[in-house]
């Protein structure tokens, strides 16, 4: 097997490790709410994004590719999924669901599976079936255990999962993509941050070199890892980047237990590992397959 090139490796350790940290970015900023917080990252994502078209010589491109209605249609459906998916792992990292958002994040590919399966006609492995039983029984077991149906973990896996789908459908590459969806999205971001404005919320924090610094960097920790992943996709083995992915939930699962000290009751644990099975089956098949 051919060696996979050292700075994709890299990238997806970058990229996976950025995202299972950024919670503590979420935290730092939590006293703006988590509508401002998002709100912040599309309007300072595309303007970071911009210049990265520019430098790279995609702005013509990305310009043309906005004339056409089908490329409007897919990445105003994708926005909104965003939306859902950032809104919610922002407010439940606020409000110490972190736990949960990493079971979302851990069944996301998983998800993908499923998804690939009902819409798109691919066939399940048996590895793969047994993979999305396991985890299934795993959701079940989390639901006894909170009392409720693990809605957070729910909603990160399918708006992601179904985000992925849509992207599909896009002739757009990761960074104009990303473009695309923060205009469609910066007049409601925009203008929801100049009502609030407006209304006397404070929506820079408290004016200080920190808080102003925090919200610039929003532009910065979301466009990051996603061109860190979008090198590494094109140049390591899917199998391997399928194990690396795991790199995020997992460091959120810490950061919740560890860190911040959210509850994991022992039926929980039990959830968790049923997951973590599924998982560490759906990585060998990967391996096999390849």
């Amino acid at each position: 097997m051919t060696r996979p090139p050292t700075s994709a490796l890299l990238s997806a350790v970058m990229a996976f490790g950025l995202w299972g940290i950024i919670p503590i970015y979420w935290k730092w900023i939590g006293h703006l709410g988590a509508d401002v917080a998002v709100a912040q990252r599309v309007v300072w994502t595309m303007a970071l994004t911009l210049p990265l078209l520019l430098l790279r010589g995609e702005l013509g491109q990305w310009l043309r590719e906005l004339r056409r209605a089908d490329v409007l249609r897919t990445h105003s459906l994708a926005a909104v999924l965003l939306g859902v998916n950032w809104g919610t792992f922002v407010w439940a990292a606020l409000h110490g669901h972190l736990v949960e958002c990493s079971l979302g994040y851990f069944l996301n590919p998983l998800l993908n599976v499923v998804i690939g399966y009902l819409l798109l006609g691919e066939r399940l492995s048996r590895g793969q079936r047994v993979s999305v039983a396991l985890a299934s029984c795993g959701v079940l077991l989390q639901m006894l255990a909170v009392g409720r149906p693990p809605w957070i973990a729910l909603v990160l896996a399918f708006s992601f999962g179904f985000y992925g789908l849509v992207r599909r459908q896009s002739v757009q590459g990761p960074l104009t993509g990303l473009a695309t969806e923060s205009l469609v999205a910066l007049p409601l971001a925009g203008g929801f941050l100049i009502w609030q404005s407006l209304h006397g919320r404070a929506v820079f924090g408290d004016g200080g070199g920190l808080d102003l610094a925090l919200v610039l960097g929003l532009g910065v920790v979301t466009t990051v890892p996603l061109l860190g992943f979008a090198h590494a996709a094109r140049k390591l083995p899917f199998s391997l980047l399928g194990l690396l992915q795991f790199l995020a939930p997992t460091g959120q699962f810490l950061l919740g237990v560890l860190a911040f000290g959210e509850a994991l009751s022992p039926l929980s644990l039990v959830a968790f590992a049923f997951i973590w099975t599924a998982i560490a089956i759906f990585c060998m098949d990967l391996r096999r397959k390849r």
